[in-house]
């Protein structure tokens, strides 16, 4: 009787403190949730919530300060979004505005878990009221981040595929051999480096081309304020009329030389016509064949001279 007495007692004992263990746990575990703290629901829209599940913690500013109760899809979800209901504690909604903004973040990228940061408002705006709805930010995806990393990796393997079938290797390797020859011709005293640092010839070069360079920014200036024989040619009315003299000069220029190249008109008879050229050899040589021809020229050069000496 005394030994079933005891069975019964220590049966019940083990109950209470199974009882009393449980009881515990649920208190622990509600205390970390904040099922048993004074608490408020808002709420956000997302397009996609990326995984996101009901009870994942919610956090301000990096501290816990609630979970996620719900997340439901409403009847016209794409002009909506997807609605997530956040339960928030009570003593922390003075810090959370209308203007308050939710972020869906990662707490672990290799097994996908993620929060919900909330971040402070303007010290202004209104504080929450319980069902209010704040702002949110479409957080970052980086299964495309990884995809596009991906790629990219691809493709710099597909360019050091055709740079290792190509002569890369080769024209690399001569572009050493070049440079290091220049560095020793260098040090050696020879080329054009060394010649234009060390050569009087060289500095002299550097000097006329700094030279010319300070010229021509002079120019630049001149040109700039107004002044100068381009800025007058470029933006002076003058100046534009002397051009297009210029212009139409030339023009008339190269008509004539293409009538001349035709042999029109008198120059282009003379350049081009054989006739006048043969006639023209012809007379030359028949004077100075023609014996007669030649005294009468004499003689008329001589009257010339003694008519001018009696007319003195």
């Amino acid at each position: 009787m005394a030994r079933e007495r005891f069975a019964e007692l220590r049966a019940g004992l083990f109950t209470l403190l199974t009882l009393t263990g449980f009881i515990i746990m649920v208190f622990i575990l509600g205390s970390q949730k904040g099922y048993f703290k004074s608490q408020i629901t808002i709420k956000a829209k997302f397009s996609n919530v990326y995984g996101l599940q009901a009870g994942a913690p919610v956090r301000f500013m990096g501290v816990g300060i609630g979970y996620v109760n719900d997340i439901f899809l409403p009847d016209e979800l794409p002009c909506t979004g997807i609605v997530v209901s956040l339960r928030i504690d009570t003593s922390v909604k003075k810090n959370i505005t209308t203007d308050s903004t939710a972020t869906i973040k990662w707490l672990s990228y290799v097994t996908g878990d993620s929060y919900v940061e909330i971040s402070s408002g303007p010290c202004h705006e209104p504080v929450v009221k319980d069902g209010d709805f704040i702002k949110s930010t479409e957080p970052v995806d980086y299964t495309a981040v990884i995809e596009n990393s991906t790629s990219v990796i691809e493709s710099f393997s597909n360019i050091s595929k055709k740079l290792e079938e190509g002569n890369f290797v080769e024209l690399l390797n001569s572009t050493l051999v070049s440079l290091n020859e220049s560095l020793r011709a260098f040090q050696t005293g020879n080329g054009l480096l060394y010649s234009l640092m060390y050569d009087p010839k060289g500095k002299q070069l550097l000097e006329n081309f700094a030279a010319t360079s300070e010229s021509l920014n002079e120019s630049a200036k001149a040109l700039q304020k107004g002044e100068g024989l381009l800025h007058s040619l470029i933006y002076d009315p003058k100046g534009k009329q002397v051009m297009e003299d210029l212009i139409s000069t030339s023009e008339s220029l190269k008509e004539i030389m293409a009538g001349v190249e035709k042999g029109e008109g008198t120059l282009g008879a003379l350049i081009g016509d054989p006739a006048v050229y043969d006639n023209l050899k012809n007379l030359l040589g028949g004077t100075n064949r023609s014996f007669l021809l030649r005294s009468l020229i004499r003689k008329s050069v001589e009257r010339g001279k003694e008519e001018g000496n009696y007319s003195k």
